[in-house]
């Protein structure tokens, strides 16, 4: 994409969660249940495109029980904002890669919140890439501006909208804090999630009654040949679902 005579440049590492790995606790909870083809609904208001900006090669887990029982924290809520991330320094000479951040309310705690110091006053925040940078070479590369801004990840998914999410505290980072964007409260953490870590609850399909109501945030709703993912239809029945598998506070 051009504009100007500008060269996006894409944003130089990805987050640093990841899908947990084999060896960790054995999922438990309902058994599974008769194969389905169900997809992810496409025709809501949410625009996920800011979230999936690049593919992950990943092992899925193949159901929310089974992801909550690898998780530290589980909780579901709503998005009470946005705000800047950190903004960490690439290579010599290279641009920033900047990181933008999800505000959670937690409405419905299931995991490890109460215990969690990390999180202050019932909110966590969610680390996202926040994108591609725009060459300008009248600028120096630090300079050069996002893309996508703050406002724009906001319009893509708004303040208000319901989410489930599957937070870690992030380690440090490998890379040099050049800024280190917004501030947090007292005493609070960044969180990463894993790619199957955000599920939201389509305001747009809401209030058309459409029957399924759940999309994936950094990747699309599947995993498992019984497509578990997909089985819950709206937000409710996701967070009973992982009550009944234990999952509760």
């Amino acid at each position: 994409m051009t504009r100007r005579g500008a060269l996006l440049l894409a944003a130089m590492l990805p987050l640093g969660a990841c899908a947990a790995p084999a060896t960790d606790a054995a999922p438990h909870g309902p058994a599974p249940g008769p194969a389905r083809t169900a997809t992810e609904p496409v025709n809501g208001t949410l625009d996920l495109s800011p979230l999936r900006q690049s593919g992950m090669d990943y092992d899925p887990v193949p159901s929310p029980e089974a992801l909550a029982a690898r998780r530290p924290i589980v909780a579901a809520g709503s998005v009470d904002g946005w705000q800047q991330g950190p903004a960490l320094d690439s290579y010599p000479g290279g641009p920033l890669d900047y990181r933008v951040l999800m505000r959670v309310r937690i409405t419905t705690p299931l995991k490890g919140v109460r215990s969690a110091a990390s999180i202050r006053d019932g909110v966590v925040f969610i680390e996202f890439d926040q994108g591609a940078v725009i060459r300008d070479d009248a600028l120096p590369p630090e300079l050069w501006r996002l893309e996508k801004s703050v406002a724009d990840f906001e319009r893509a998914i708004p303040t208000g909208t319901r989410v489930l999410v599957f937070p870690l505290e992030r380690p440090a980072y490998e890379q040099t804090v050049h800024a280190p964007g917004d501030p947090l409260p007292p005493g609070a953490k960044i969180m990463s999630i894993p790619p199957q870590g955000l599920v939201l609850e389509d305001p747009g399909l809401v209030r058309l009654g459409s029957e399924r109501t759940l999309v994936g945030g950094r990747e699309p709703l599947r995993g498992g040949s019984t497509a578990a993912w997909l089985e819950p239809r709206t937000m409710d029945e996701m967070i009973e679902r992982l009550r009944r598998a234990g999952f509760s506070e």
